[in-house]
């Protein structure tokens, strides 16, 4: 083999290496990466969206509807688009209702997809679920919190003593966190971890829940986590003074140590 060849090959195997080493985010591009999604409402009973941006032989805007009809739309939040094949996106869409009544609060799921060409994308939106969450306190006057993970959507508001998962496969629900005062916050990072807060009159605790819905922790503390999408005010997750996990690991059960 020439020495030029050796190079070439050389430098194609780190490139390789390199393009293996990056978020699968970097290296796949969907088809309607270059469209946005815009929503508005005039009151909390209806969402409107608007999707616009280019395509390759064209350019303005694809496609509008509306969510709803809600009691009061309070909460909204999408899943991580996906790619069905290479001209179709899939997406969820998850609102949060607080009813007219304390034990009113209803998950409306929407399924939409994006199926795109060299000068449309023709868009579809669908309700496949409407949960009710009766454990969550509803009604006027409430403040909402939701994130939604690769496996369950974690909702609650700031009167309920417990916040939900709902699982996104089955749409079914469970209690989460602690029974501990009121939900004060839920947080969630880019990996999928979940973190809920709880206040009990200036005492706080929390509960972390990973990606695939199983609790890893619980303890003492107001704690956040961030995203690369969405900034928070730290001053809005105040902290419990000595309530600080100690840093240090040890093995898993039934795990030696490394000697």
């Amino acid at each position: 083999m020439s020495r030029l060849r050796a190079h070439f090959t050389l430098a194609m195997v780190l490139l390789l290496v390199l393009a293996a080493g990056l978020p699968a985010q970097a290296q796949t591009k969907l088809p309607d990466s270059t469209l946005y999604t815009q929503y508005y409402t005039n009151t909390s009973s209806q969402l409107h969206w608007i999707t616009c941006g280019s395509l390759p032989q064209s350019e303005g805007c694809y496609g509008s509807g509306e969510l709803g009809p809600f009691t009061n739309a309070c909460a909204v939040v999408q899943s991580v688009p996906a790619p069905i094949n290479s001209f179709t996106v899939l997406r969820y869409i998850y609102v949060l209702d607080t009813g007219s009544s304390s034990n009113g609060v209803t998950l409306t799921a929407y399924k939409r997809t994006d199926t795109v060409s060299q000068s449309n994308d023709t868009i579809v939106v669908t309700t496949v679920a409407s949960v009710p969450l009766t454990s969550l306190a509803g009604g006027s006057g409430v403040t909402c919190m939701m994130v939604q993970n690769p496996t369950n959507v974690y909702a609650g508001t700031n009167q309920s003593s417990s916040a939900v998962s709902i699982n996104k496969s089955n749409y079914s629900v469970s209690q989460v966190g602690v029974v501990f005062g009121t939900v004060s916050s839920i947080t969630a990072d880019s990996y999928g971890y979940v973190t809920i807060n709880q206040d009990d009159n200036g005492s706080y605790g929390n509960t972390v829940y990973g990606p695939n819905g199983q609790l890893q922790s619980d303890g003492g503390g107001g704690y956040f986590m961030i995203n690369p999408i969405d900034a928070l005010n730290p001053s809005n997750y105040p902290f419990t003074l000595g309530a600080m996990p100690q840093v240090g690991y040890w093995p898993k059960s039934g795990v030696s140590a490394d000697k």
